[in-house]
């Protein structure tokens, strides 16, 4: 009796190991393609709005313009489906912000932190939702340099996985700056990028 229940135990158990080792690696298997670190290189179309007051004028202009982005992110599996990416992107180049009779206001040194909840569609597409805490100087409408701390901003994004490494992205942000106030004028910014990046998967 006793060797029966020793026999069926020690089935049991070699059973369990064996699904337990089968379920494991496959658990997470539609998400883990997009596990683990990445940077990517992209180019921004961004249509900026600054405003200015000062001497109780409002000013405002907007422009269209580009520049380029590195970004670097980890992506952090939650299940099969879900993952959650954080990270930073940092622009280089200007961005036109509004042409004013005084100057050309301009967006500079810009950079953003950000969360990245995510959905794995399939193990080649990835949908997400992006929260991001931005930063940016600017040269205003009277040729001033301002900062522009603390602005936040939210977006969507889509990721195609093209080999197991390789990737690429489209991106739609809606960037709101805090103001910038001193004792005579009020500097407001904001901004919609449409973003194109190219990435590696390490």
């Amino acid at each position: 009796m006793k060797k029966r229940i020793n026999t069926s135990t020690i089935a049991l158990a070699r059973a369990f190991a064996i699904a337990i080792a089968f379920v494991t690696p496959q658990a997470f298997a539609q998400s883990n393609g997009f596990k683990g670190v990445s940077a990517g290189v992209g180019l921004n179309v961004a249509e900026s709005t600054s405003e200015l007051t000062s001497g109780g004028t409002t000013r405002q202009n907007t422009d269209t313009d580009n520049n380029f982005k590195l970004q670097l992110q980890y992506n952090m599996t939650l299940s099969d489906s879900f993952l959650l990416g954080m990270g930073t992107h940092i622009g280089f180049g200007n961005l036109k912000a509004g042409t004013f009779s005084r100057g050309q206001a301009r967006i500079k040194d810009s950079y953003a932190l950000f969360i990245a909840p995510s959905y794995a569609i399939n193990s080649n597409f990835l949908a997400y939702g992006k929260l991001a805490y931005l930063n940016a100087k600017a040269l205003n409408a009277l040729g001033k340099s301002i900062n522009f701390d603390n602005g936040f901003g939210y977006g969507v994004g889509l990721q195609i996985m093209y080999t197991k490494n390789w990737f690429g992205q489209a991106e739609l942000m809606i960037n709101q700056y805090s103001d910038s106030a001193s004792a005579n004028e009020t500097d407001k910014l904001k901004n919609g990028v449409y973003s194109l990046t190219a990435g590696y998967k390490f």
